[in-house]
């Protein structure tokens, strides 16, 4: 059996563009809800959350809605999401510090955010290139024996990207 730790990095679904909305505001569209559900479902064929899970959110509206359906397609809507209020328009190295607090006995996280800092994090991590679009999850498995503690650059493996 795998024991490797596992990172999931989630961008949040398409969202809207409506003059006046401001951007931490905005909300996802229906293609955007329906997108998500999708790779949610396919997350949900690989992996159960337990107490050994994190979820951890940006704060902005569209990342949240986004955690709250791939939590409920997986059956996990009453999960507790911690939500990072530093994430949004953060760099992915002050992802990673976020990362790195994570206690030992936990084993898959799911990280919600925002692009470009999620790509930058996926290939400083993994050192392969990568592009995720809305929606998409990055499923990132940390080097045999290593923490979230531990996790720096280019010792994880990019295991693939869930569309």
């Amino acid at each position: 059996m795998d024991n490797s730790k596992k990172l999931y990095i989630i961008r949040h679904a398409k969202a809207e563009t409506i003059p006046g909305i401001n951007d931490f505001d905005r909300a996802l569209t229906s293609d955007g809800i329906q997108h998500a559900k999708q790779v949610a479902a396919k997350l949900a064929t690989k992996l159960n959350l337990d107490e050994n899970s994190l979820v951890i959110s940006s704060p902005a509206n569209r990342a949240l809605q986004t955690t709250r359906i791939f939590l409920d397609v997986m059956g996990a809507s009453a999960f507790d999401i911690q939500i990072e209020e530093t994430i949004y328009e953060c760099t992915y190295k002050h992802l990673l510090s976020i990362i790195n607090a994570i206690p030992d006995h936990i084993n898959h996280v799911l990280l919600f955010g925002h692009n470009p800092t999620l790509t930058d994090l996926v290939e400083y991590l993994t050192r392969k290139a990568a592009y995720l679009r809305t929606s998409s999850c990055a499923e990132i498995k940390l080097d045999t024996g290593f923490t979230f503690q531990m996790l720096s650059g280019n010792c994880a493996d990019l295991v693939q990207i869930i569309d």
